[in-house]
């Protein structure tokens, strides 16, 4: 499946007036968003997949992934990636919140956008393949994430 479809139907959903359509709208930008980052990994080389993806800790790899890539729009996206999942666990769950309004959910899909954006322009970086190696490093070494290719 291709992450966008979330952002798709986070756009859908954001039309709404209804707060639950609302904050899904959020919450759905957040995992298009994030699977986005996983899909440009996984092409860096770095195995996300399964059972991992489920838990909080592959999300904060994910984040410190892009963070620490030296390329300033991956570690942008990895900054943004944070502050949007703040916003998407409150959507999900502070249902006493009140913020989740269509001005906030066009915030965050604005932000969802930037995250994407930026991912595309790493990619396309023309010293990405420098970008990739230290991600690939930084992830091996430090998070201890599996790089495919390293046997």
């Amino acid at each position: 499946m291709d992450p966008r479809e979330f952002i798709s139907l986070a756009i859908r959903l954001s039309s709404s007036r209804r707060e639950a359509e609302l904050r899904s709208s959020v919450s759905r930008a957040y995992d298009g968003a994030f699977h986005a980052a996983c899909e440009f990994l996984e092409g860096c080389g770095i195995t996300l997949s399964g059972k991992e993806l489920y838990g909080a800790e592959i999300h904060k790899k994910v984040r410190f992934c892009l963070r620490e890539s030296s390329n300033h729009d991956a570690a942008k996206a990895g900054e943004r990636l944070g502050s949007l999942r703040d916003e998407r666990n409150e959507a999900d769950y502070d249902l006493k919140s009140t913020k989740f309004d269509a001005p906030t959910v066009a915030l965050q899909l604005r932000v969802t956008h930037e995250i994407v954006n930026a991912i595309d322009r790493c990619r396309q970086d023309p010293a990405f393949a420098a970008v990739r190696d230290k991600i690939r490093t930084y992830a091996r070494d430090v998070l201890r994430l599996s790089i495919v290719g390293d046997d």
